[in-house]
Formats: C-alpha cells, sequence, structure tokens
C-alpha cells in the first residue's frame, strides 16, 4: 500500500462519494428526457400512485443502512490488517485500510437512494427520492465523521 491519504484527498473523495446519487439522478433525468419517447411520461405518470408510497421505504432504509455501513466499515479494516503480517500492521497501513474500505461502506447507504432514482425513472414521486437523497448523503457524511475520528484524531 502507499502512504496514507492526507487530510485534502480524504475529505475531497468523502465528498465526490456524497455528490455521487444526487449526480446519478441528475444523469438519469437528462437521460431520460433525451433517450425516452415523449409516451413515456404518461406511463410515469400512470405508474406515479403505486410506486411512490414503496419509495417512502427507501429514507428508512437509508438511515437503517448507515450502522450497518459502520459495521461493514470496521470489519473490512480488521479482516484487512488479519491478512498483513505482523510487521506490516503499521498506523499508517490501518489509516490506509481505513479509507479504502470507507469507500466500499459508504455504499450501503447510498443503495436505498440509488433504488430511489431507479423508480423514479419509472414514475415514483420526488419527494420520497429527494429525501432519500438527503437521508443517503448524510449517511455518506456520517460516516465519514467516524472515519476521520479514527483516522485523523482531534490534537
Amino acid at each position: 500500500m502507499g502512504a496514507p491519504p492526507t487530510r485534502a484527498k480524504f475529505y475531497g473523495v468523502l465528498a465526490i462519494v456524497a455528490a455521487s446519487t444526487p449526480l446519478a439522478m441528475l444523469v438519469e433525468t437528462g437521460l431520460r428526457q433525451v433517450m425516452f419517447p415523449p409516451e413515456f411520461d404518461e406511463v410515469r405518470m400512470w405508474l406515479r400512485p403505486t410506486i411512490t408510497p414503496w419509495v417512502w421505504l427507501a429514507p428508512v432504509a437509508s438511515i437503517l443502512a448507515v450502522p450497518l455501513g459502520d459495521r461493514l466499515q470496521r470489519a473490512l479494516v480488521r479482516r484487512e490488517l488479519l491478512r498483513l503480517p505482523p510487521e506490516r500492521r503499521t498506523e499508517a497501513e490501518r489509516v490506509a485500510c481505513e479509507f479504502d474500505a470507507l469507500l466500499l461502506s459508504t455504499s450501503a447507504p447510498q443503495i436505498p437512494a440509488v433504488i430511489a432514482t431507479l423508480a423514479f425513472m419509472c414514475g415514483a414521486g420526488l419527494a420520497p427520492v429527494i429525501a432519500a437523497m438527503i437521508v443517503a448523503t448524510a449517511g455518506v457524511l456520517a460516516l465519514g465523521a467516524s472515519v476521520t475520528r479514527r483516522i485523523h484524531p482531534p490534537p
């Protein structure tokens, strides 16, 4: 492994990860507008009352996924450190493992929001999708804050 990430790199990557789900929704909306026929909007409106109530589960699922993401983060770091020979289990290696695991563990709260985005493409109302995006983004930032306290403790 290389050198542990700097604070700037850590926060930069965290910002990109936090923004990825809302950006995915923007890309999906743009592609739908360009590539789908105008009649698809009629199908979306027809499906809206059926899909929207189910999409309200996405923000709840994102909230529940944050502690799961934290457990996943810690398990991935533990597993990776155990794979290393004892002489390589340094603080720098642990910080690098924390950073690498963060990229995977932040997916946990984002998965329900991505599903909500797909439901929006199929006609779900905007309110539960936006709620899922907000919760997922907050979940990613919460996981990032948890990891920050471990890899960059206050002086």
